[in-house]
């Protein structure tokens, strides 16, 4: 079943992380109290969705203006006409704004990758000094994978994967969800943790893969200006970024993720709603 597999996930994760913690004393009379998300992680989440939200006001009229200048490009039935001077004007004024949008990206996308990866090392301290010293990987796992399925079974929303939420809409969710759930959620907050972690994980994967292809189609786009031209690749990755950013997946064009299969080998969130 989904959730099973879904669960395995988590508990292989969590169980990863702590095993590299050395082995000490577990014959506590009583339960550990465990803080997975102390003061200084919900800090780190904030601040984290605080620069995601930067990037996103800095971003969202450039794209604005891209939108509405491929619009009025295919409007004017310029595809196929790259020789009429009309179509190459629009076509140049479009590569413009184009270089525009990448060149903010280039400039905010290493402030978001070292928000990221403080983020992501931080909780994963966390996970490797509660979990790793406080709970046996035993213990760990039959929490995780015993017959109680209130922690992956939990209304909750998805926090993985292609949820329609803007980049900064994503953290706030996290930090609601660490933030309001107390220091006794057991199992759950492993889960929350884990799920944040691997979030993290893909996060700083996309956006070292986007900063890649921003210098090589800034490059490429450097170029077409001399020919006042307008891109399948150029059209994909204005889709890309405003999938990253927004939430806003076109069906027509490939967005970044990870690849197709089939359904059951889809990775779906415990906490998926």
């Amino acid at each position: 079943m989904k959730s099973d597999d879904s669960r395995q996930l988590v508990a292989a994760t969590l169980l990863i992380l702590v095993t590299a913690v050395p082995v000490t004393g577990f014959a506590a009379a009583e339960p550990p109290t465990i803080r997975l998300f102390p003061t200084s992680v919900l800090e780190e989440i904030q601040q984290t969705g605080t620069v995601a939200r930067e990037m996103e006001t800095g971003l969202q009229d450039i794209i604005g203006r891209l939108d509405e200048q491929l619009k009025l490009y295919q409007e004017s039935k310029c595809e196929g006409a790259e020789g009429d001077q009309g179509c190459q004007r629009l076509a140049k004024e479009l590569g413009g704004t184009y270089l525009e949008m990448l060149n903010a990206m280039g400039q905010r996308l290493p402030d978001m990758e070292k928000a990221v990866d403080s983020t992501r090392k931080t909780l994963e301290r966390r996970i490797r000094s509660e979990l790793g010293l406080k709970l046996t990987p035993w213990a760990l796992q039959e929490n995780l994978l015993g017959r109680d399925s209130t922690s992956s079974t939990g209304q909750g929303p998805a926090l993985r994967g292609k949820s329609g939420l803007r980049l900064s809409d994503r953290f706030a969710q996290y930090y609601k969800l660490v933030a309001h759930s107390g220091s006794n959620a057991g199992a759950s907050m492993a889960v929350i943790a884990s799920d944040i972690y691997l979030d993290m994980q893909e996060a700083a994967g996309l956006i070292a893969r986007t900063q890649e292809e921003i210098n090589r189609a800034t490059l490429m786009e450097q170029l077409n200006q001399s020919f006042g031209m307008v891109t399948p690749q150029m059209q994909e990755i204005v889709g890309q970024v405003k999938g990253i950013l927004f939430g806003e997946y076109e069906t027509d064009l490939p967005a970044i993720g990870p690849p197709g299969g089939p359904q059951t080998d889809v990775y779906r969130s415990p906490l998926e709603l």
